[in-house]
């Protein structure tokens, strides 16, 4: 019976080349591989291959800067025959030695509590490179970036390393507010920082005790150049989607420049349409972190929700132990002021369910050319600390100095400038200098 079938096939096929040739066959193929294409399509592995997909592209997209590259350091200092240096633009190499100290291996640690004398001796031992954050981290993300045999208590605030260049002695972590330094002995260090050729544009430093605080004071003028970006506007309805997910659809009313955002319940938004501010208050949080290292963490995702994730925003500051968190936009090595009146996103945990999320709409796109000959000169620390006593502003009532850049934007171009200028911090509010000396003045900037 088999034999038969297949021989009536046979035939019809001979009858059917006789008659029609190539030409049909060739749309009977076409035909069996569009239906095959079309059932393939349909099926409901491929619908869950294809979910699966775009999830995970959202997810890389979305979290595409992770929480040890989030708290990342923002100064590289190191000791040259007993003479300090800064790198201005440290980035990839503080990059390069973090996986370096990944490979090392230590030994457990001793906790010293030091005099002052003593703390600005370890500051500025010879021999050694100088790793710093710009503020305290939480020893447990300490330990993440590292991811090697160390081991800090999670909740203790770091606010540098000190590395030996040659991989011997010691790898100490140092709390500046307390004096305290984590002493680990070095095992191994298969490779050590002794090879590391740091950039040629650096400035000359040395390390001082201001009250509670560590100021880096510059003893040379420093050059640098201003940068010109386009600017990009993040559109209101992707802060929308995250921020009152699982809540009613909001309302919205408008006052002026000010757009309001209320789901009549426990969220609300504002924005202002012409700064790019935003402010959001959640009233229904379970869980804002008990601790530091929580604190810190859950900073790092709320960034991932309200996605303002980009490669150049960092930690910045830190106050009450991670209750109120800064981050900032970054470039070559420096952070940008005046975007906003405290930075790209600031934090706020008022209570154990409100949580504030203060944040800028605008970010940097794409560089514009640049003319590398234009450059703008900064004076000394001292320099600077002269002008500001003139101006009324204590020596011993500052508590930080940097460098930064200036946000200048042009709305109607879609431009942002960004000047390099001298920043303090009183408290912590940070102003740059030249807006200090021009109130102090009588006019304006």
């Amino acid at each position: 019976m088999v034999n038969g079938m297949i021989n009536r096939l046979h035939y019809r096929f001979k009858v059917l080349f006789r008659r029609f040739g190539l030409v049909a066959m060739l749309i009977l193929a076409i035909g069996v591989s569009i239906a095959l294409s079309v059932s393939l399509w349909r099926s409901p592995g491929r619908d869950l291959n294809r979910d699966k997909s775009n999830a995970d592209a959202t997810q890389q997209v979305v979290a595409s800067k992770s929480l040890t590259d989030l708290y990342g350091f923002d100064q590289l200092v190191y000791n040259e025959d007993n003479v300090q240096y800064s790198i201005i633009d440290y980035r990839p190499t503080t990059t390069k030695m973090v996986k370096r100290l990944a490979t090392w291996e230590v030994g457990d640690y001793t906790k010293q509590k030091l005099t002052k004398a003593a703390y600005l001796d370890a500051l500025s031992k010879k021999g050694t490179v100088m790793i710093s954050f710009p503020d305290a981290v939480a020893g447990g993300v300490v330990n993440q970036i590292l991811a090697n045999d160390v081991d800090l208590p999670s909740n203790v605030e770091i606010n540098r390393i000190r590395v030996p260049q040659k991989g011997k002695d010691a790898l100490v972590f140092m709390d500046d507010k307390h004096r305290t330094i984590y002493q680990y002995t070095i095992k191994n260090a298969p490779k050590s920082f002794a090879s590391f050729k740091m950039s040629d544009e650096r400035v000359k430093v040395k390390f001082e005790i201001n009250g509670k605080r560590v100021l880096t004071d510059a003893l040379e003028t420093v050059s640098l150049r201003s940068y010109s970006y386009l600017m990009e506007t993040n559109a209101t309805n992707n802060y929308l989607s995250a921020l009152f997910a699982g809540t009613t659809t909001p309302s919205a009313n408008r006052n002026g420049n000010v757009l309001t955002y209320n789901d009549g319940v426990s969220r609300q938004m504002t924005v202002d349409t012409v700064s790019g501010v935003a402010k959001y208050d959640a009233y229904d949080v379970s869980d804002l972190g008990k601790t530091f290292n929580q604190r810190m963490a859950k900073g790092y995702d709320w960034l991932v929700r309200i996605h303002q994730i980009p490669d150049n925003i960092y930690f910045f500051e830190s106050h009450d132990m991670g209750r109120h968190l800064i981050y900032r936009l970054y470039v070559n090595g420096l952070p940008i002021f005046n975007q906003t009146a405290y930075g790209t996103v600031q934090m706020k945990q008022h209570d154990s369910r409100h949580q504030e999320i203060d944040f800028s709409q605008y970010s940097l796109q794409v560089p514009l050319p640049a003319d590398n000959n234009v450059r703008v000169t900064l004076p000394t620390s001292d320099e600077v600390i002269k002008q500001l006593a003139d101006a009324g502003v204590s020596k011993q009532s500052i508590t930080n100095m940097a460098y930064g850049y200036r946000w200048v934007s042009d709305t109607n171009q879609n431009i942002v400038t960004l000047q390099p200028e001298w920043y303090f911090e009183v408290g912590s509010t940070w102003q740059a200098v030249n807006d200090k000396l021009a109130e102090n003045q009588g006019g304006t900037n």
